[in-house]
């Protein structure tokens, strides 16, 4: 865990959208993000990205997503090109155990990687996306 990162107020924490069809990544990437210092929320398919960001208002919208390119019904990429589409210009982490680098980029992805996951790369990227870490 990085130095003070359990002291941050809710407030602060850099808000993170987890979107993976398995369950057991997302619990992974949750419980390990949440212990790094970040506010995590995670859903299981393409869709629910598109629900979350387009429903409760109440809701603050993440910081960054984290999108598996490869899910049933609506994939990662399909998520990718409807938010670019739409003008979200979140940053999105494209997370996938195949390599569709050229693909991603034309689509708009702000980062790439691959499974398994670097963990040290992982925290990097999100830093290099928010400005700042955990």
């Amino acid at each position: 865990m990085r130095p003070g990162a359990w002291r941050q107020e809710a407030a602060e924490m850099t808000r993170l959208l987890v979107a993976d069809d398995s369950e057991t990544i997302r619990l992974l990437l949750e419980r390990r993000l949440a212990i790094e210092g970040y506010e995590v929320e995670s859903v299981c398919c393409g869709q629910d990205v598109l629900d979350r960001l387009d429903g409760d208002e109440a809701k603050p919208h993440p910081d960054v997503i984290l999108l598996d390119a490869m899910m049933p019904g609506k994939s990662g990429l399909d998520v990718l090109r409807e938010l670019r589409d739409h003008g979200d210009t979140t940053p999105v982490l494209m997370v996938s155990a195949h390599r569709q680098l050229d693909e991603l980029r034309e689509l708009g992805a702000d980062g790439f990687m691959t499974k398994p996951i670097d963990w040290d790369e992982l925290i990097a990227k999100i830093e290099e996306l928010t400005g700042a870490p955990a």
